[in-house]
């Protein structure tokens, strides 16, 4: 789906891990009066872990205060941490914060963006238990069935959390925007951590592969039109330049604007 922002828009920023810390940017375009932008995150967002009638009650009209004010739009990429329903079916859609969907194009200041969310959680495991242990409290504090108890009780882990391929679009893209990243891109190994949570789950190391496999088609697909590749997950600020593409990996909280041939942190 194309989604044209309105010509009132300036300025394009990226935003990294937020896990539901919004007020950090909110804060930033109060600090420096950014004004006529859109701030697009590059996934784990934080969304799903509350109902969506506080995020419809609370947290958007929150957010629309100073939004409104600086006429700014958050753009929401979905990343392992959030709910992908949100995403698939747009359940968060105003004039000033947006849900976008996996291959949705953002076409703002002359620019298409490709958004492409999900990734692999490596603690995915530990969240599934906790999910389980949640149910079970449900089950008896409720008195109810298992399948009742599963359904009302929000989740730290969704299974439809990965990346997916799809063919390339019609239109011409200029940037792209991903939770992860393809697999030539930093990190380029699974260490430290990552090895830990392997220990207790036999097939992450295999499904992150397949993960950074998929963006490794993805980048095919679109290297010879894309000129910057913005994303997030790994909790690191790294800048790399492959084959005429800026790979740019955001750290948490990190937010970047947009040039065509530099970066500006803020």
């Amino acid at each position: 789906m194309l989604i044209q922002l309105p010509d009132t828009i300036k300025d394009l920023y990226f935003v990294g891990d937020v896990h539901a810390g919004w007020n950090i940017v909110t804060y930033y375009i109060r600090q420096y009066k950014i004004k006529d932008s859109v701030f697009i995150f590059c996934g784990d967002v934080g969304i799903g872990f509350e109902s969506l009638m506080h995020y419809a009650n609370c947290v958007v009209p929150q957010l629309h205060k100073t939004l409104k004010k600086f006429n700014d739009i958050f753009i929401w990429v979905r990343g392992n941490h959030d709910d992908p329903s949100y995403f698939e079916q747009r359940l968060i859609d105003t004039k000033y914060v947006k849900c976008v969907s996996d291959y949705d194009i953002i076409n703002v200041c002359n620019l298409n963006v490709l958004c492409i969310g999900g990734g692999i959680s490596i603690d995915r495991q530990f969240r599934m238990q906790n999910d389980s242990v949640s149910i079970v409290r449900y089950m008896k504090y409720h008195n109810c069935d298992y399948q009742t108890a599963k359904l009302s009780c929000l989740k730290s882990y969704w299974p439809d959390e990965p990346v997916i391929y799809r063919p390339k679009v019609e239109e011409h893209i200029d940037i792209i925007c991903s939770h992860s990243a393809p697999s030539f891109c930093y990190p380029n190994d699974k260490g430290g951590i990552v090895k830990d949570f392997a220990a207790y789950d036999s097939e992450l190391l295999n499904d992150i592969d397949n993960e950074r496999a998929v963006l490794d088609r993805v980048y095919e697909d679109y290297k010879n039109e894309v000129t910057h590749w913005y994303y997030g997950h790994f909790h690191k600020n790294q800048m790399q330049t492959i084959n005429n593409t800026m790979f740019k990996l955001l750290n948490i909280g990190e937010i970047v604007r947009h040039y065509s041939d530099n970066n500006n942190t803020l």
